[in-house]
């Protein structure tokens, strides 16, 4: 059965089209894949069930039933992002996120792991993916996938130690309709602050920092580097105090985290 209504989601938030399926693997893919039949933007692509959803560095996003796997596909020069400003946009999403759950598991439980992960009680809640379409370069999929009724019992162990959801912190179900509205909205209202307020929006994804103050480990593709993590830079970059001095990082995996 469909959790969510397409009309509705349309008319509450900023999305100009919406398709939502029953089961896909990938709504980056798919969203990818159908681009060229796509006439209106913002658009939403959803799903009840995915397969084989994607993220970071060729990762797959474990899920089960009750979670919220969704793709957004807009044009980020429309809210004055160019491409030099990119790496600041995976934040603001990543805040859009975190400040768009709060209302459902409360404020001060959420906090946000470099580059694109939101975190809840030190685990993971969700997770996004920007991806470029190489057909329409000035369009980007913004994947996200949020834990909301979803239980782990039957996910590989590691994803048990490192994963929640709404329904464990809570306690009881919540509607996806309602998670999926919440940050969409917030979704909206960051990037049109974003242009303006770089630095406001900086102050408030610093706030919530989850690798700020720990000894962090990055594998940027050319190497690892670890070291005290400062936090973000003012242009997006994570600032990581090593033994051969400060570097910066615009992307990348973490890969330890120790208190």
């Amino acid at each position: 059965m469909n959790s969510i209504d397409s009309e509705t989601v349309q008319r509450k938030t900023f999305v100009s089209s919406v398709e939502w399926l029953d089961e896909v693997d990938s709504t980056n893919s798919h969203a990818i894949n159908t681009i060229t039949e796509r006439e209106h933007f913002p658009l939403l692509v959803g799903a009840n069930v995915q397969t084989s959803g994607r993220g970071r560095g060729g990762n797959q996003w474990w899920a089960s039933a009750g979670s919220l796997p969704f793709s957004l596909v807009l044009a980020p020069s429309d809210y004055g992002l160019d491409q030099q400003q990119w790496p600041l946009m995976s934040l603001a999403v990543c805040l859009a996120i975190g400040e768009g759950l709060a209302p459902f598991v409360g404020s001060s439980t959420l906090q946000l792991k470099w580059p694109n992960d939101v975190y809840a009680d030190g685990k993971k809640i969700a997770g996004i993916l920007i991806e470029t379409i190489s057909t329409s370069l000035e369009l980007v999929v913004i994947g996200i996938g949020i834990n909301v009724n979803n239980l782990f019992p039957d996910a590989p162990v590691e994803v048990q130690n490192k994963a929640c959801s709404v329904k464990d912190l809570t306690g009881e179900s919540t509607s996806l309709e309602n998670i999926l509205i919440s940050t969409l909205q917030s979704l909206e209202q960051t990037l049109q602050q974003f242009d303006s307020a770089d630095s406001e929006l900086l102050d408030r994804w610093r706030e919530r920092c989850f690798l700020t103050g720990k000894q962090v480990g990055i594998d940027d593709s050319h190497r690892q580097s670890f070291g005290m993590c400062l936090g973000i830079d003012d242009d997006g970059a994570l600032r990581l105090m090593t033994a051969t001095g400060l570097q910066r990082f615009y992307a990348g995996t973490v890969i330890s985290i120790d208190e």
